[in-house]
């Protein structure tokens, strides 16, 4: 929630897909609750982005475990602007208890204000734990770190924090609940930003 009590998320939707070994083909869609206003901010209301997700190598004892994603974003939402384009690289690395993660994704703007940054960077480092015995993973306890280019040209990075909990309900299902913070790069920021998220494979 920011300062004036307006949220700048609201609920999202995605579908993945095993198309092969390795690659996972999938499409996603998201909507905020102030679509007008978060349109300035850079964030769209009802956009289609579809992407694809190659795994580069499974993590062994010398290298994490390392994959690319590639993803279009098409302006099907409200006050959207053009088509841009996403380019990402992903790695985990495991150890007794816990797992490293390290994400960075590239954005291109298809279009773009005067004022917007059109090229965008994000980098995200995160861990979960396990909780439990026998090293069980069905309940872990997450956190990351988030810091990405404001919107805005001439305007300080966006950082943020979050922590959270993903609990395994049965085999197929996952449940998350989450909460975090922006801590620079907006007059506005969001003190507080609750997430809760749930996955089911069929």
């Amino acid at each position: 929630m920011r300062k004036d009590s307006r949220d700048d998320y609201g609920p999202g939707f995605s579908l993945l897909y095993g198309l092969a070994r390795r690659l996972e083909v999938g499409g996603s869609v998201r909507y905020v609750t102030s679509p007008g206003s978060n349109a300035r901010r850079g964030i769209s209301s009802g956009d289609i982005q579809l992407h694809a997700l190659y795994g580069i190598g499974t993590e062994s004892a010398a290298l994490p475990a390392l994959a690319v994603r590639v993803g279009v974003e098409f302006p099907t939402g409200l006050d959207s602007k053009g088509t841009n384009l996403h380019l990402g690289a992903l790695a985990t690395r495991s150890f007794d208890v816990f797992r490293l993660h390290g994400n960075f994704l590239w954005t291109r703007l298809g279009d773009s204000a005067s004022n917007e940054r059109r090229d965008r960077l994000e980098g995200i480092a995160g861990v979960d734990w396990t909780v439990g015995r026998h090293g069980r993973t069905d309940t872990l306890l997450v956190t990351d770190v988030d810091l990405r280019s404001n919107p805005v040209i001439g305007a300080s990075a966006i950082l943020s924090i979050e922590a959270g909990l993903r609990r395994r309900v049965g085999s197929q299902t996952v449940v998350f609940a989450g909460a975090g913070s922006s801590l620079t790069g907006e007059r506005d920021r969001a003190g507080l930003r609750l997430r809760l998220g749930i996955s089911h494979i069929y």
